[in-house]
């Protein structure tokens, strides 16, 4: 599930023409992908770009797309921990 959370990165950055990876930690990959994309000239004007199967993307909608991606895995992820390790895992963004 890490491994799948993480390897987005380069699916969500490619529908808005941002050429990335998904090398090393989820953060890693984030980072690096906004770097690229803030180096694009006039990356917050909000560009709809036509991408896999006909959809239309933007920026806003990217970012739409990593919150809620990122949200469901890593509360999928933290209840997986805690059956794995145990009730002691802190929980950082009080899932429910």
């Amino acid at each position: 599930m890490y491994e799948h959370t993480k390897n987005v990165n380069d699916y969500y950055f490619g529908e808005i023409g941002v050429e990335t990876d998904h090398e090393g930690t989820i953060a890693e990959c984030r980072q690096r992908g906004f770097a690229l994309l803030e180096s694009q000239p006039d990356f917050l004007k909000n560009p709809v770009y036509l991408g896999s199967y006909g959809e239309e993307w933007s920026l806003r909608k990217v970012m739409r797309r990593f919150i809620w991606h990122d949200r469901i895995h890593a509360k999928a992820m933290y209840r997986m921990a805690v059956r794995t390790f145990g009730g002691h895992i802190p929980n950082l963004f009080h899932f429910v």
